[in-house]
């Protein structure tokens, strides 16, 4: 477990600054040039920098990964989730694997910062919370952008061969419906991960 725990949190981790860097890059080339002669150069650029500043500070993050500023923490948990949402552009059914990390991650947390049992209802409420909100902010876009899209209809009667048709009402029902699904089933698998990881890691790490 510890093996797989430094590998999981390391490639991470050591995405964090490239990807972050390569995107913010990639913004400016957007809104300031946008000649796709040198898009390639801003993205270089960007992930240039990101493994430069892997190269000072990744050891240190890895060693104190249970240390790292709740901050810090939130940061890579948002980028993550951003980077989630482009790469399948904006369809929000994946986003709840990243509540199942959160809560492995922050279960691992408590154990080896020794904080005191009388404490774990209450940060594994906070960060369940935490991530159900995230995947709320997450879900509303997609739903609007789902519902305002045109020819959406057409689109869900083609996929699911559907041999009726796809009415607004029966678009907001599935949407509110889903939306609600992917928030409770984030929040759960967080408090899941978090409960689960906490009771195996006790027992390994008091061995």
């Amino acid at each position: 477990m510890k093996k797989f725990d430094q590998i999981f949190f390391g490639l991470i981790l050591a995405g964090v600054f490239p990807l972050l860097l390569m995107m913010t890059s990639m913004t400016a080339w957007f809104y300031l040039d946008r000649n796709e002669a040198r898009a390639p150069y801003c993205l270089l650029a960007g992930l240039v920098i990101g493994l430069v500043i892997d190269l000072i500070y990744f050891k240190g993050w890895l060693k104190n990964r249970y240390e790292l500023p709740i901050s810090f923490v939130i940061l890579i948990y948002l980028l993550y989730n951003i980077l989630v949402y482009g790469f399948f552009m904006g369809f929000p059914a994946f986003h709840p694997l990243a509540g199942l990390v959160a809560g492995y991650y922050f279960g691992l947390k408590v154990v080896h910062q020794n904080i005191p049992t009388i404490q774990y209802p209450t940060l594994i409420r906070r960060v369940s919370m935490f991530t159900g909100l995230v995947m709320t902010a997450i879900c509303i876009p997609s739903g609007l952008i789902g519902l305002l899209a045109h020819g959406i209809d057409k689109n869900i009667e083609g996929m699911l061969q559907l041999g009726f048709e796809v009415t607004r009402p029966m678009l907001w029902t599935i949407t509110s419906v889903g939306g609600v699904f992917l928030v409770a089933a984030t929040f759960l698998l967080t408090r899941m991960a978090m409960k689960q990881t906490i009771k195996v890691a006790s027992k390994i790490y008091a061995s």
